[in-house]
């Protein structure tokens, strides 16, 4: 019997810094944290909106983010569609992430600020924004 102490999947409150129990969240409650796997699919040329970005990403490999539930539906993936604007008919904004010395990311916002939570960047609970990344 001994204490362990160790990372486990929780709802976490960015605002009070700390784990959401489920009856202490306001909306939401009986919600679980659901698990993604983020693919990391190379850029082998870049888009005008990121190569304008080559001051900030010079050296790192760039990566367009794709998040699925289901990742064995993503073997064999050879295309990467792209959302170009949203349900209302505004443009869809991606931006460009750095998560590692070598690596950036292109995704949205919330899903930078989501992988930050989860220890993806080099300063853990904050993402570091390069640029617009398009749409």
């Amino acid at each position: 019997g001994k204490v362990q102490f160790g990372k486990r999947l929780s709802i976490f409150s960015p605002i009070d810094g700390q784990i959401c129990a489920d009856h202490d969240r306001a909306s939401g409650e009986g919600v679980c944290p659901q698990e993604y796997t983020a693919i990391k699919m190379e850029l082998l040329e870049l888009p005008k909106a990121v190569a304008a970005l080559e001051d900030s990403i010079k050296g790192s490999k760039v990566f367009m983010l794709a998040a699925t539930l289901r990742p064995e539906t993503m073997y064999g993936q050879t295309n990467c569609w792209v959302l170009p604007h949203m349900k209302d008919g505004s443009p869809a904004l991606y931006g460009v992430f750095r998560i590692s010395a070598d690596e950036v990311v292109v995704c949205s916002r919330q899903a930078a600020r989501n992988l930050a939570f989860q220890g993806t960047s080099l300063t853990p609970g904050e993402e570091e924004w390069l640029g617009d990344g398009g749409g």
